[in-house]
């Protein structure tokens, strides 16, 4: 096998040797030539009319999609188009005033959903209780309070679903039947 396997790789050496030895030889390439200065980038035109226009446009577009998904349920999302306005105008009323009113729903809802998702914990409904965690999560993507509590909620299940396999298991050991596990050795 070695053997056949060196021969073929002779010959297709071989092969492109001679492949190479029968090509006639073109004109040269130039070599490259040596790189010029780059050309200065273009000066961004002064704000005129224009940019001016564009950027009322995008305010009024992000007022607009504010309110829209707000409309929605989308409370956080509403909240960053605020922002996006008052980044662009700094002193603009509306917009300062629709953030601390959504800090506000945001913060009433968040709270809600904890209380929820706490005791719907303690009744150990597990399903209500992630299901109000992660809306939590939607609402305040930081709160850890929330975040603990999932990763308790999945060790919980992890526990039981081993507590649950180990009982089969010592069941069928007293069944005198043969486990998956007994099977390997």
């Amino acid at each position: 096998m070695k053997r056949a396997l060196a021969r073929l790789l002779s010959a297709l050496s071989l092969g492109l040797l001679a492949a190479c030895a029968s090509m006639q030889a073109g004109p040269m390439m130039p070599p490259p030539a040596a790189p010029s200065a780059p050309a200065p980038a273009p000066a961004p035109p002064p704000p005129g009319p224009s940019a001016e226009a564009a950027r009322a446009q995008f305010i009024t577009q992000q007022r607009a999609e504010a309110r829209r998904v707000e409309a929605t349920g989308a409370l956080t999302q509403a909240r960053q188009r605020w922002r996006y306005v008052l980044a662009l105008v700094p002193d603009d009323s509306e917009a300062s005033e629709q953030i601390v009113r959504l800090d506000g729903v945001i913060r009433t809802k968040r709270d809600a959903a904890l209380a929820q998702g706490e005791a719907a914990m303690m009744r150990g409904q597990t399903a209500a209780a992630q299901t109000a965690f992660l809306r939590v999560l939607a609402l305040d993507g930081t709160n850890a309070q929330a975040r603990r509590r999932l990763v308790e909620l999945d060790t919980r299940a992890a526990l039981a679903r081993q507590e649950r396999k180990d009982a089969r298991m010592r069941a069928a050991r007293v069944a005198g039947m043969e486990t998956p596990e007994d099977e390997g050795r």
